[in-house]
């Protein structure tokens, strides 16, 4: 038989439950990099289970690029998966996983759904003059080098300039990067969702 002070308990959490999911879900939040093909922010954080499945399709048979969400990032995203340009380039477009997009076909919940190469679009490049050993030094332009998409990054007076909207956001050029710290950031900006 269950105690009076066990039935207020359950009766408690119940009621608090819904209300705690609630205000976790308005906690301030980073905007992230996601895998090609995520859909809408809002709708993936309800469909991604948080499982991995992506992930360890990323790592087994991509890039290994992708990687769990953390509490810096904000307790709704924790578990959801991001692109780490840091780790790895998203070779979604360009590269091993065209066509293929072993993350998309390891999600059970479609979370991230299937996008033509051509709609692949994760976010953009933000550089830091400042950071940037072509600015500082000179003779560094190791980012245009392994950019892999016609135009997305061209050379002026030999510095680096970057075009985001031919940018597809695959993060080459942030992982290439010599600059300690990095002088190229990868950002959600102009990214496509899948819908």
């Amino acid at each position: 038989m269950i105690s009076r002070r066990d039935f207020f308990k359950i009766i408690m959490g119940a009621l608090l439950m819904p209300i705690i999911g609630r205000l976790l879900f308005t906690f301030p939040r980073k905007r992230v990099v996601r895998p090609p093909g995520a859909i809408k922010e809002d709708d993936f954080l309800r469909a991604c289970i948080r499982c991995g499945m992506c992930i360890e399709a990323c790592s087994r048979d991509g890039t290994g690029t992708l990687e769990p969400c953390g509490i810096l990032d904000g307790i709704p995203l924790m578990g959801t998966p991001k692109v780490n340009p840091l780790k790895a380039p998203c070779e979604a477009r360009y590269g091993r996983c065209e066509g293929v997009l072993p993350c998309v076909k390891a999600c059970p919940t479609s979370a991230l759904k299937w996008i033509e190469p051509d709609r692949i679009k994760l976010g953009s490049v933000e550089w830091n003059p400042k950071r940037c050993i072509a600015v500082l030094h000179g003779d560094c332009l190791v980012c245009a080098e392994v950019c892999p998409v016609p135009g997305a990054i061209t050379i002026r007076r030999g510095l680096p300039v970057f075009h985001s909207n031919k940018c597809i956001g695959c993060g080459r050029c942030v992982n290439a990067c010599p600059a300690h710290p990095k002088a190229l950031k990868l950002t959600p900006k102009g990214e496509r969702r899948s819908t």
